[in-house]
């Protein structure tokens, strides 16, 4: 019959101490999940309503705007920018051409790029010299762009295996002229059926999945210093085009976690190792550690600076503590067979060998549940 081993003073005095600081690290790390630190982030006003598309406006003064995207690259996720070129086509009732020849407005002027920045290097060029009457009545401009875009709603919470969300946002805008008679009372309503992406919109570690055409009215929370007295907040349509890419399961793997699972697969192999090679033992865990340090630091340069964490991070956190738990097991082993009498050694080594295997199952075993429940929590 086995013989369990007794816990002396000793062993609490080590035992103990590790225990608490391996509960206030779970603690902080829960702290930490749930931003407990972190304030309220202020959110805008605005509102963004989600609306059906629709071929024809009732006011007859509906503007529709076409977009087929040539190429998009340079993303950077770090600074959640990305760089597009491609066409957009815009046609429009005479009422809305007598509005704009009113007024000396052109699409450039009246067209707003609303995720678009730097503007030194934005182009926008016009396809013809004026807009073209076709046999409706309506008349048509084609436009060329190219510029530097930002993503707005991007979420890394599934990181490495995120979905990225690439829209083109475009508004009627005009803030030379806010009174009652504006250009906000016209509606944009995308052509779904005829825009497009082409053959360059592939990036490097992702899959493109889907191209989706929405409608929206932004309504916003400022009447942007309108002259009309007790003038409601100024709201207008926008027309989205969003391209969707997925992370390469493949790259995935292989990037950010073969290294890891290597790295893992060796601390949990160390309880195979016999008792009486303490000082190798002692030696995994630390190694282990920095080596898992400098891999997350390298996938973290990838990214953002980011106020929450990722589903990478709490398997790193989850092994951080496995590894601290190994290191405070081996910790307590060679010091118990340091302490034992010469004549004791042997049949201590034999149980504590028992131990490991045990307590190499149940790690593993913790580590899978862990993981399990990460994933779901991001589900």
């Amino acid at each position: 019959m086995e013989v369990p081993l007794k816990l002396n003073k000793a062993d609490y005095e080590i035992i103990v101490p590790f225990a608490v600081f391996l509960v206030l690290t779970f603690i902080i790390m829960l702290m930490v999940r749930i931003n407990f630190f972190d304030s309220t982030n202020l959110k805008s006003t605005d509102q963004l309503i989600s609306v059906p598309i629709t071929t024809t406006d009732s006011s007859n003064s509906s503007i529709q705007i076409g977009v087929y995207i040539d190429n998009i690259y340079m993303l950077s996720i770090s600074n959640k920018t990305f760089e597009a070129n491609g066409w957009i086509w815009l046609t429009w009732p005479q009422k809305s051409e007598d509005f704009f020849q009113a007024r000396k407005l052109t699409p450039n002027k009246w067209l707003n790029f609303v995720n678009q920045i730097d503007n030194w290097d934005f182009k926008l060029e016009q396809i013809y010299e004026k807009p073209i009457k076709l046999k409706n009545g309506h008349y048509r401009q084609g436009l060329k762009f190219s510029g530097h875009f930002y993503i707005n709603d991007i979420s890394f919470h599934k990181f490495p295996f995120e979905t990225l969300k690439i829209p083109l946002v475009f508004e009627l805008a005009d803030f030379s002229n806010i009174n009652n008679d504006n250009i906000y009372n016209m509606h944009l309503v995308p052509d779904k059926s005829s825009s497009g992406i082409g053959s360059y919109i592939d990036l490097t570690g992702y899959k493109t999945t889907a191209f989706n055409v929405l409608s929206k009215m932004h309504i916003y929370s400022s009447n942007f210093g309108s002259t009309v007295p007790d003038a409601p907040a100024i709201h207008t349509y926008q027309a989205i085009f969003e391209t969707t890419y997925k992370q390469s399961i493949n790259a995935a793997l292989l990037t950010y976690f073969l290294p890891l699972l290597i790295v893992m697969a060796l601390v949990l192999s160390s309880p195979m190792l016999s008792s009486s090679l303490w000082d190798v033992r002692l030696s995994v865990p630390p190694t282990a550690l920095l080596s898992l340090i400098f891999l997350q630091l390298g996938y973290r340069e990838n990214l953002p600076d980011l106020s929450y964490i990722t589903f990478i991070d709490i398997i790193y956190n989850i092994c951080y503590l496995t590894i601290l738990l190994m290191f405070g097991f081996f910790l307590w082993g060679s010091n118990k067979i340091n302490l034992a009498p010469d004549a004791e050694k042997e049949s201590l080594i034999d149980k504590i060998d028992l131990m490991d295997k045990r307590f190499q199952r149940y790690v593993i075993l913790g580590l899978i549940i862990l993981i399990t429940m990460d994933w779901m929590s991001f589900a």
